[in-house]
């Protein structure tokens, strides 16, 4: 399969060579991760996250999330054999319609039907299909991509999905990361994702919502201080032992000492201090920052 572009058909059909250009905005959620069946359901996190900042229909959202699932899943159990693999996601907004991409970095679509023991690949595609507005995938030696639009309310005629593979770098496998562009989504989106982590971790009630109310602060105070200016949060989230840490940066010179500082609320101090665990400032490898905040069980 070549890696050449193709654009998406209505739903119930299938793809065609493409015959003009219409990709999607700059997303507003990009999420990293290895292409592992427990991480399926931190991007239906995530995307929970972002339906509920759009207001769209509890019913809506949850077509979204069984869509964005098959895709991943088709990723997890088709791009990788023998070996691990980064899972990318996008997701945002473009001509009044959530565009969500899965992108991985495997060998490439096989023939069905599935070779292995899991689901067979047309299967999800299909389902994909049939619960979005618009659907597309393209597939070569670089990976594989699906792309789903979902029409907002009042949704604007748009053009249809180019779906093409990049050829820049794959993402490290071994982590997982978020950038949230600026944006009221920033907060509901990280939110729904530490929540599960912290819940995989074991966290009482109490220690889970503390996770949360660490995951608010951070949404909205880290992207001021980006690095690249872009008022970009970004975090990776490194699981361990008894909890996690996230890792937020790159900042500018100093600005994880501002990030801490903007989390302060009168009465109560600074809300990054009182319950994260550890707050470490170590440089960045590729300039500026990084804040470590930890997070424990605490028993």
């Amino acid at each position: 399969m070549s890696d050449g572009p193709s654009t998406s058909t209505p739903a119930g059909s299938m793809p065609t060579p493409a015959r003009r250009n219409g990709a999607a905005g700059v997303p507003d959620v990009r999420f990293t991760l290895q292409a592992l069946p427990a991480n399926v359901a931190l991007v239906r996190q995530a995307l929970a996250g972002l339906a509920d900042s759009l207001g769209v229909a509890p019913a809506r959202a949850a077509d979204m999330k069984i869509a964005v699932t098959e895709a991943c899943t088709n990723a997890v159990v088709h791009a990788y054999e023998n070996h691990d693999g980064p899972l990318e996601v996008t997701m945002g907004v473009d001509h009044d319609r959530l565009v969500l991409t899965v992108r991985d970095r495997g060998h490439g679509l096989r023939p069905l039907p599935s070779e292995g023991d899991g689901p067979p690949l047309g299967f999800g595609l299909a389902l994909i299909a049939s619960l979005s507005d618009e659907f597309g995938i393209a597939g070569g030696r670089h990976g594989t991509e699906v792309r789903i639009a979902f029409d907002l309310d009042d949704a604007e005629e748009a053009p249809p999905l180019l779906v093409q593979l990049s050829h820049d770098p794959a993402p490290p496998d071994d982590a997982v990361a978020l950038a949230l562009a600026a944006g009221d989504h920033a907060a509901a989106v990280l939110g729904r994702v530490v929540s599960l982590v912290a819940a995989r971790a074991d966290f009482s009630i109490d220690r889970l919502s503390d996770a949360q109310i660490v995951s608010d602060a951070i949404a909205g105070a880290a992207g001021p201080h980006a690095r690249d200016g872009s008022g970009t949060t970004r975090i990776e989230i490194e699981e361990r032992d008894g909890g996690f840490d996230l890792v937020i940066g790159p900042l500018v010179e100093g600005g994880a000492q501002r990030l801490v500082r903007d989390t302060e609320l009168p009465g109560l101090g600074c809300l990054l201090e009182r319950l994260a665990d550890a707050l470490d400032v170590v440089p960045a490898p590729e300039g500026g920052e990084l804040l470590r905040a930890r997070l424990s069980t605490r028993a």
